[in-house]
């Protein structure tokens, strides 16, 4: 590549409309500057110079973030930055054709300036003017560096001419900027940094469906309703009630590392955050991606205004529910609001009360029930996490320390039977370290 291609480029760069808004991107206006210092007549050495270093200093950043080179830096923010080209991509229908031409043009600018080598950037600025003495002191970044895993939506393919149709494509299935970017979001309240109130979960917690033991009846329900919402047909509302620890929690978040590439997201929200719905559901139904919005652990100890708003956007209020969103809540409590016996004795209206109570369960279409497992269940569990970890170990020799474990603890759960396993894969790692020590200090005795 020689000084006229570069020009040419910064010409096309200048042409961009649809994505303008990636040469905002420090990484990606580092770089454009860099390629300006370079034809530039008026630039003097120290300007190249300075141009470059700000160019490395930019990757440097992008890389203590977990991010790599510069075609991931303008790739992620062509795809998770608001732009209007993206809410006009999810927004679904026939696009104007103006419009993919524009996507056309500017992907395939992206892509070449993203494409040239980063020793090549140095050879520039020494034909530039800049000296060879101080180009054998520059570092050359690396084309690609990350402590984190490339997102597997992403593709450098995306930034060519061809890309515009699997860029719109993206839009359209996992929706703009927060939604697009994290599998999950927690309601944090409206502010500066969170405008829309949600705040991003890049790691969510990795537990896959998979490794979930038991309640097979009970996680297909769960399975088929979801699949039933991300194929756009009506879906359940669902509550799911039993003991504590039985994995009511964790089969929901289960869904999200199985199905967030199909367009799923979950939408987690506290039950003291229960009147910010309406506000939640405006924003999530505007976009193409299917949504659980999760309430973990719901109880109330009255008719509260978090019970009100939850049993209104489940079926009552005057606004419907979005097509796109279901509500997945967990509880220890089959009835969810707690009851006294001077509610029975002082109210004149027991009955009534008594309905009141009950209604918020009975709008969730569908309960799923999580009862504590029995002993061979509990001990079916642990045996099984316990082969997956360490093959090797004797369950026979372990089966009364497991039972000894649930009866210290009072209770046969799946979580206690993690715990457990938890407990013995460490306690033999230990065992398994101190007698590989011990070997080695035998065969290399200090002199």
């Amino acid at each position: 590549m020689d000084l006229n291609e570069i020009k040419t480029l910064l010409l096309d760069l200048s042409c961009m409309t649809a994505l303008r808004h990636v040469l905002d991107n420090p990484a990606i206006e580092a770089l454009t500057d860099l390629c300006v210092a370079c034809v530039d007549d008026r630039s003097t050495q120290e300007d190249i110079t300075e141009a470059y270093c700000r160019t490395y200093n930019a990757w440097l950043a992008a890389a203590a973030q977990g991010r790599g080179g510069f075609m991931r830096e303008a790739l992620e923010t062509v795809l998770f930055e608001e732009s209007p080209a993206a809410t006009l991509c999810a927004a679904g229908g026939e696009l104007p054709y103006s419009l993919m031409s524009a996507l056309s043009h500017d992907l395939e600018v992206l892509g070449r300036l993203t494409a040239i080598e980063p020793a090549m950037f140095l050879l520039l600025c020494e034909r530039a003017g800049m000296p060879g003495g101080t180009a054998v002191r520059l570092p050359v970044w690396e084309p690609v560096l990350g402590r984190e895993k490339m997102d597997p939506r992403l593709d450098a393919e995306m930034l060519s001419r061809e890309g515009a149709q699997r860029v719109t494509e993206f839009f359209r299935k996992h929706g703009t900027g927060i939604f697009a970017r994290y599998p999950g979001c927690t309601w944090s309240g409206v502010d500066a940094a969170h405008p829309m109130g949600l705040r991003g979960v890049l790691r969510p917690d990795p537990i896959r469906l998979e490794d979930l033991i038991l309640y097979e009846e009970q996680r297909s329900a769960l399975i088929e309703n979801t699949r039933r919402l991300l194929l756009g047909r009506p879906a359940c509302n669902i509550l799911l009630y039993g003991d504590k620890g039985t994995g009511k929690s964790a089969t929901v978040k289960a869904l999200l590392n199985d199905f967030w590439q199909e367009g799923l997201r979950i939408v987690e929200v506290q039950p003291a955050h229960l009147t910010n719905l309406p506000a939640i559901f405006a924003c999530l139904r505007a976009q193409p991606c299917k949504f659980i919005v999760f309430v973990d652990d719901l109880a109330f100890n009255d008719s509260c205004a978090e019970y009100t708003a939850l049993k209104t956007v489940l079926e009552g209020g005057l606004e419907a529910r979005p097509g796109n969103v279901v509500v997945y809540a967990t509880s220890n409590r089959r009835n969810i609001v707690r009851q006294r016996f001077s509610e029975r004795q002082d109210d004149v209206n027991e009955r009534d009360t008594l309905e009141e109570k009950f209604s918020l369960a009975d709008r969730f279409d569908l309960r799923l029930t999580f009862l504590e497992p029995s002993l061979e269940d509990y001990f079916t569990i642990c045996r099984t996490l316990l082969e997956a970890r360490q093959p090797d170990l004797d369950w026979e020799a372990l089966e009364p320390r497991a039972r000894a474990w649930s009866v210290s603890r009072a209770g046969r759960s799946p979580r206690i039977a993690r715990q457990f396993a938890d407990f013995i894969s460490g306690e033999s790692r230990e065992t398994q370290d101190a007698e590989e020590a011990a070997e080695d200090g035998e065969a290399n005795p200090a002199e």
